[in-house]
């Protein structure tokens, strides 16, 4: 691990020279749109006896040929693809960890779950049998947890770390209500709850209605409570054939239907 620890030390440096960069050429387009803009606020002024000078003339001219081209150069300048490089290099001499490194990771934060009975929110925060040991996982971090438990066909640990992340949303999330919604909809009708099921896939229409899956499950999960012990495939992510019997009645079902902790 302590070689993961410089290889993120390494990208740290890396994405501080690209941000770096990326200032320099935003610093040179603010510094040219304000001289723009100060001399075409001149110009409005008096628009005639601005051109009739030849010296503007010329220096208008100018800006929107050579110092244009200049300003195009520049906006159209990638400066991402140097450091790029610089990652891909890297790969060949620092450690990386792998797809299946992170599912370890994952079901080994599982298994302490399981070992001390945790809750997820408890790992999430950071705490491990009673005792403070790192910092807070995020609504992302919380989330990659259930993805990999969803991965697994582990849909009880999928519920509660989809639960997590949804309790963890907040305005710097890149996930969305929706995206967790379309894991919790799914795996609570694997664990047996199929009107719970149901109303989360409402509310994920109510979010995004035109979300084909969702309307499909939400046909198949209306027809499965007409008929509790029918047996069907399910168009669900898991690859599997089978589901599982409705156990919807051994559920107190909540009172509402957007409060899904379980």
């Amino acid at each position: 691990m302590e070689a993961l620890l410089e290889t993120e030390n390494v990208l740290i440096n890396n994405l501080e020279g690209y941000i770096e960069a990326q200032e320099h050429k935003l610093d040179y387009l603010k510094r040219k749109v304000k001289e723009y803009q100060t001399e075409h606020e001149t110009a409005a002024d008096d628009v005639s006896s601005y051109l009739l000078n030849p010296i503007n003339a010329y220096l208008l001219t100018k800006r929107l040929t050579t110092d244009w081209r200049d300003v195009e150069q520049v906006m159209t300048l990638d400066v991402g693809t140097q450091f790029i490089q610089n990652v891909s290099s890297y790969r060949s001499v620092l450690k990386f960890p792998t797809d299946e490194d992170l599912a370890g990771a994952a079901f080994a934060l599982i298994r302490i779950q399981d070992t001390y009975d945790m809750k997820a929110a408890e790992l999430a925060g950071g705490i491990i049998n009673g005792v403070q040991y790192s910092t807070e996982m995020n609504s992302e971090d919380c989330f990659e947890i259930g993805r990999q438990s969803y991965i697994n066909s582990d849909f009880r640990h999928t519920i509660q770390w989809m639960n997590e992340a949804m309790n963890r949303l907040n305005n710097n999330s890149q996930l969305t209500r929706a995206d967790l919604l379309e894991y919790l909809a799914f795996s609570t009708y694997k664990e047996g709850d199929v009107r719970l099921a149901l109303d989360m896939t409402n509310e994920l229409l109510e979010l995004v209605p035109d979300h084909q899956r969702a309307i499909g499950n939400r046909n198949y999960y209306e027809k499965q409570l007409t008929s509790l012990n029918q047996k069907s495939v399910l168009r669900g992510d898991d690859g599997t054939d089978t589901v599982p019997q409705d156990k919807s009645l051994e559920f107190q079902h909540v009172s509402n239907p957007y409060n899904y902790d379980m």
